[in-house]
């Protein structure tokens, strides 16, 4: 037995150590406290008293029991009935119950009696989530002399933790007390309660099914998040993406969070225990520092938000050194009302955080922000709605109380499904806004690879031109000038023969002049200058003019009144203009016309040569004679795309098509 401090008494013991005084005082006092706790439990009510033959089900005695609190591991066994017991205020329900009695030692006292003919056995609990519960029994008359601790292999119930039994013999009359403390948390109660032994199941059945529909909700919403796990996964194992295995992992710990709440429920188990007291309010920690981890990486914010960006960072170093603290204070320490302090002040810094990235997202006005800031804010709503329900035990349903709209977590999961859906959505905008970014850019680097093409063969191109020009300035350089002192002397030595015929030197100067020009003809086919359709138009004027300068027949070219800027590469001029010539040389030689005339017409793709003459035409035996001249024509002009038609009619028309 332990001594009451006071401090008259505390003086007395400093003035007077003798050990006779020390025996006197101890006794006095023994003597006192006995005469006071007899007095009290003589003149327990009958209305107190407890007969467990008339519970038909479970009965509810807080009103018949006794209650009080000393710090913990502070009174020994053998000095319990000795405390301070008061009448029992009421129950304690969920979140009502005072911080200071978490921290404490709690004691009960009830008075049992059974006015059966035979032994009852009950099963009694002093609430929900209560640890370490220990019974004494005694004798109501010899409280002193008979109190025993009841053993934990008599008294404990397997069928549902927490629950202890208690047999009466006929007519007999007991009273209890029953040593506890409860779980760290806000979630236990202070309802003493007695149960029939035969009822237990039922009961703790009722207990389970009370919050039926919350559980089949929080199961749906739990099966949602895993379908998210799944689909993060996937979503990273394509694209190797980050930040999915940080959603994979948010959620994966929300969906724990929410199937142990459900799961565990109201069971007196060490886990269930650990976790309400710890584990739960750590799940949701690590949850949020992944979720802003993954909103950082998701929106990019380091490069697009860097004031977000660092908010959510310095958020998230602030988060973890929390739970640092939290786990120090939580397994060095018995407090209570620290943690919950803690973990209030934290659950405000979510709600702040929360705050700040809606307004910060509005006012971008970025889809993809407003997507997220749009689901960060139902859950922000909901959330608070959730934790005003557990602060004032607010009733939404007033007329049913076990409603599912009574229920914070049933306004969380909700405020989950939200987010869930808002982030889908943006998801979604995401995917469509990167589709598109990739189909832009994939038509930027074909545009690019095709103009490096381009420029590449242009590059050719120009080689090609500077490699023809110097070709053709070599032979208008070196062959020409070699061909014109050929012809230059064949005709001095003609004229030195004063009127002598050599047929020899008559093929010599006819042979260079026209080998001197072909030899023209090629340098202006291969001069890059003369690439345009008007250059051909000009040269194909200039060469039938020319041609039948000399001549009888009288030629005319008709020219189109405007030419098209067109550009006609050296092979394609080389070969119409071959054909024309062909043409012309057949003419001269064989249509014995006295007219030819060029008509030249010109549309936005379509160059149209026709040569008309008004001789004899071309007849069937001609055509066989002279057809390798006229097949060279059509295949010239097919071997541009081109075409070549005769119309041998009385007067021969032949026309010359080719593409520009």
């Amino acid at each position: 037995m332990t001594s009451i401090s006071h401090p008259r008494f505390v003086s007395a013991n400093a003035t007077c150590r003798h050990p006779f005084y020390k025996v006197i005082k101890h006794t006095f006092f023994c003597i006192l406290l006995l005469g006071l706790s007899s007095n009290s439990f003589a003149q327990w009510p009958d209305s107190n008293i407890v007969d467990i033959a008339a519970i038909r089900y479970q009965k509810n005695i807080g009103k018949q029991s006794l209650f009080t609190s000393q710090p913990k591991h502070q009174i020994p066994d053998a000095d319990i009935y000795t405390l301070p017991f008061k009448q029992n205020p009421g129950n304690f329900l969920p979140h009502t119950l005072p911080g200071r009695l978490i921290e404490q030692d709690c004691f009960l006292q009830f008075v049992l009696k059974n006015s059966h003919d035979t032994a009852i056995t009950v099963c009694y609990i002093p609430g929900s989530f209560c640890r370490t519960v220990t019974l004494f029994k005694a004798d109501l008359n010899n409280i002193a002399g008979t109190l025993t601790r009841m053993p934990d292999s008599l008294t404990t119930d397997e069928r549902y933790a927490g629950v202890k039994q208690i047999t009466l013999q006929p007519h007999e009359v007991a009273t209890y007390f029953c040593k506890f403390n409860f779980v760290r948390t806000n979630v236990n109660s202070l309802i003493p309660r007695i149960i029939r032994y035969d009822y237990l199941d039922q009961w703790a059945m009722i207990q389970r099914d009370r919050d039926s529909m919350l559980d089949v909700f929080t199961y749906t919403v739990s099966g949602v998040l895993l379908f998210m796990i799944f689909y993060s996964l996937a979503v990273y194992i394509q694209s190797r993406n980050k930040e999915f295995l940080y959603y994979a992992g948010y959620t994966f710990l929300t969906c724990s969070l929410l199937f142990l709440k459900s799961y565990l429920n109201i069971s007196a188990t060490a886990f269930n225990y650990f976790y309400e007291e710890y584990l739960d309010f750590m799940i949701m920690t690590g949850s949020v520092v992944l979720y802003q981890i993954f909103m950082r990486k998701f929106i990019n914010s380091k490069e697009q938000y860097p004031l977000l960006d660092k908010l959510l960072r310095f958020f998230n170093l602030l988060l973890v050194g929390a739970s640092i603290v939290f786990s120090l204070v939580y397994f060095l320490t018995d407090k209570y009302i620290m943690l919950n302090i803690m973990e209030n002040i934290i659950k405000q810094f979510f709600f702040l955080t929360g705050a700040f990235f809606i307004v910060y997202s509005v006012k971008k006005k970025n889809p993809l922000l407003n997507y997220l800031a749009a689901g960060n804010a139902a859950l922000v709503v909901l959330a608070v709605i959730s934790y005003i329900i557990i602060i004032t035990g607010w009733k939404i349903v007033e007329n049913n109380i076990g409603s599912i709209f009574n229920r914070a977590l049933f306004y969380y999961e909700i405020g989950l499904v939200l987010e869930l859906g808002f982030f889908l959505s943006g998801l979604a905008y995401k995917n469509r806004r990167d589709i598109i970014e990739r189909v832009k850019e994939r038509e930027r680097l074909k545009l690019e690879n095709e103009r490096k093409e381009f420029d590449k063969q242009m590059a050719v191109m120009a080689a090609k031109q500077e490699e023809r020009n110097r070709i053709s300035a070599d032979m208008h350089d070196e062959l020409g000038s070699g061909v014109t002192a050929i012809r230059l002397m064949s005709e001095i030595m003609k004229s030195r023969l004063k009127g002598d015929v050599v047929p020899e030197l008559e093929k010599i100067s006819n042979s260079a002049n026209e080998l001197l020009g072909k030899m023209n003809t090629i340098i202006w086919t291969m001069k890059s200058s003369n690439d345009t359709l008007e250059s051909l138009i000009a040269y194909i004027r200039a060469h039938a003019i020319e041609y039948f300068d000399s001549t009888p027949i009288e030629c005319q070219v008709q020219l189109p009144v405007l030419i098209p800027q067109a550009e006609v590469s050296g092979e394609k001029r080389r070969n119409i203009f071959l054909s024309i010539k062909e043409a012309l040389n057949n003419a001269m030689k064989h249509s014995q016309a006295s007219q030819i005339q060029i008509i030249i017409s010109t549309s936005d793709k379509w160059l149209m040569i026709k040569i008309c003459d008004n001789g004899v035409g071309i007849d069937a035996d001609k055509l066989r004679r002279f057809g390798n001249g006229l097949s060279n024509m059509r295949r010239r002009m097919e071997s541009i795309d081109g075409s070549f038609k005769i119309d041998s009619g009385k007067n021969c028309v032949l026309t010359f098509e080719a593409p520009i």
